[in-house]
C-alpha cells in the first residue's frame, strides 16, 4: 500500500458518516444544495481526521518503533520521513478547512473545533483516565454539528446529546476491548478495570435507549408518533446485539466497524433505518 495512504487511514473515513445525520432528520435527502454541502462536509472531515491520524503518528513516532505491530507504519518503518510527514498533515488539515469554508463558515469552525479537540486529546487528554473517553466523544459532536451548519438548519438539542452519548458508548467499548489486549496499549489504561467499564458501557447504553424513546414521543408530528415508536424494538435488539458481541470479542469492541461482519446486526440497523425513511419522508 502507498504509505501516504496508508497514514492517512482513509478506512477509517465511515466515523464521518454521522454528518449525514442532520441531512436524514431534517427531511432534506432529496434537496440537492444540502445534499452537496454535507458530501463536501463529509470530505472535509474525513481529511482533517487523517491530518490529525498523521500527526499523532509523528508524536508517537518513537513508541511506535518499539511496538511489534506498529513499527511496520509508514512513520517508525522509515518508508516516510518525520518532515515529509508533517508537511503532509498540515496540507490536508489546510485541505479540509478550505473544503469545509466553501460550505459555510461555521461548517469551517466546526471542522476547526474538531482539529483542536483533536490536538488537546493527542497531547493532553489521552493520558487521562474517562476524561480521554469525554473528549474523545465530543470530536464526534463536532463532527455532528459539521453536518448541521453545512444544510443551515438550527442544531436541536437531539442532534447534540444523542450522537454524543453514543459516542462515550462507542468510546467506553474501545477501552475495553483495549483492556482486554493488554494494559500498555495506552497510559490510560492503567486506570480502568473491565467490570467498571463494562457497568458504564451498560449505563451508557441505556441512557441512549433512554433519549431515543424520549425524542420519539418528543416528536412535532403526532400523527407520526405510532409508527415511529414502531423502531423502537429494532433500537433494542441492534443497539443490545452490538453491546452483547463487544462483551464477547475485544476486537469488535475496539473496533465498531467490525459489527458488519454480523449479518443480524446489519438487517436489525437496515430495518431500523428504513422504517425511520418511512415516516420522515413518506408517511
Amino acid at each position: 500500500m502507498n504509505p501516504y495512504v496508508e497514514i492517512a487511514r482513509p478506512w477509517q473515513w465511515y466515523k464521518n458518516i454521522v454528518a449525514f445525520l442532520a441531512i436524514f432528520f431534517a427531511g432534506m435527502l432529496f434537496d440537492p444544495h444540502a445534499v452537496l454541502s454535507a458530501v463536501l462536509t463529509f470530505f472535509a472531515l474525513s481529511l482533517a481526521s487523517s491530518g490529525m491520524y498523521v500527526i499523532n503518528d509523528i508524536l508517537d513516532v518513537e513508541k511506535d518503533r518499539l511496538h511489534p505491530k506498529k513499527r511496520n507504519r509508514p512513520l517508525p518503518s522509515g518508508r516516510i520521513s518525520v518532515d515529509a510527514a508533517t508537511n503532509y498533515g498540515f496540507f490536508l488539515i489546510l485541505l479540509a478547512s478550505f473544503l469545509a469554508y466553501l460550505v459555510s463558515p461555521l461548517t469551517a469552525l466546526a471542522v476547526a473545533a474538531l482539529v483542536v479537540s483533536t490536538l488537546l486529546y493527542s497531547f493532553i487528554f489521552k493520558r487521562i483516565a474517562v476524561l480521554d473517553v469525554a473528549v474523545l466523544a465530543l470530536n464526534f459532536l463536532f463532527r455532528t454539528l459539521a453536518g448541521v451548519f453545512a444544510i443551515g438548519v438550527y442544531p436541536s438539542y437531539w442532534i447534540i446529546i444523542v450522537p454524543y452519548f453514543i459516542a462515550v458508548f462507542l468510546a467506553l467499548l474501545k477501552r475495553y476491548g483495549e483492556l482486554r489486549k493488554t494494559k500498555d496499549a495506552r497510559s490510560s489504561l492503567q486506570k480502568y478495570d473491565e467490570n467498571t467499564l463494562r457497568t458504564l458501557s451498560a449505563v451508557t447504553l441505556g441512557i441512549v435507549l433512554a433519549l431515543y424513546v424520549l425524542y420519539i414521543f418528543d416528536s412535532e408530528l403526532p400523527h407520526k408518533t405510532i409508527t415511529a415508536a414502531a423502531t423502537l424494538p429494532l433500537a433494542v435488539f441492534t443497539i443490545f446485539r452490538w453491546y452483547n458481541d463487544a462483551m464477547r470479542d475485544p476486537d469488535l469492541a475496539e473496533d465498531a466497524a467490525k459489527m458488519v461482519y454480523d449479518p443480524w446486526f446489519l438487517l436489525g440497523g437496515a430495518v431500523w433505518a428504513l422504517v425511520l425513511f418511512l415516516v420522515i419522508y413518506v408517511l
